[in-house]
């Protein structure tokens, strides 16, 4: 849904790095996350869309506003922890790129890590409110089709009722 221009311009990710340290974690954020903020029926119908190159009108403005703010932050939060290692066949390596470079320490991670899920949370909500308020535009978001394996959208905690007294 999203491309690695997405992702630099988006984030705080420098523009040098290595599309398959990134890749992995966008398909981790789409499992994750947006799938479940669109439901299944929805997220299906984007993806075909997208494969066919058919994305237009209202999916296109879903996408683009919405989505790939939401999946780009979400990636990076499944990725910060990751970025300074390698994972290979002779283990694992903590990268170090110059001898001028230090690593973060843990905190550190921690607070990016806690910056950039506050980022993606707000992006996250904003994609479901945006749904709510216009789910006569997307009728899939609200589609059941009774399958087991369907995953319904998460719409938070929205209140329909009124005053109990």
């Amino acid at each position: 849904m999203c491309s690695r221009n997405d992702i630099v311009k988006r984030t705080p990710l420098g523009g040098n790095i290595d599309p398959e340290k990134i890749i992995p974690f966008v398909k981790t954020a789409q499992d994750k996350y947006i799938l479940i903020a669109l439901g299944s029926v929805l997220y299906d119908k984007l993806q075909d869309d997208i494969a066919a190159n058919t994305l237009t009108g209202n999916y296109r403005i879903l996408v683009n506003e919405y989505i790939i703010d939401t999946l780009v932050h979400y990636a990076m939060v499944e990725a910060l922890p990751f970025l300074s290692y390698t994972i290979a066949n002779g283990g694992i390596v903590k990268n170090i790129s110059s001898e001028q470079a230090t690593s973060p320490n843990k905190s550190e991670v921690d607070y990016l890590l806690q910056k950039e899920l506050a980022t993606a949370q707000f992006y996250a909500e904003r994609l479901t409110t945006y749904l709510i308020a216009f789910s006569s535009s997307y009728p899939e978001y609200l589609a059941t089709t009774g399958f087991s394996n369907n995953v319904y959208p998460d719409k938070g905690q929205q209140y329909r009722n009124g005053w109990v007294i």
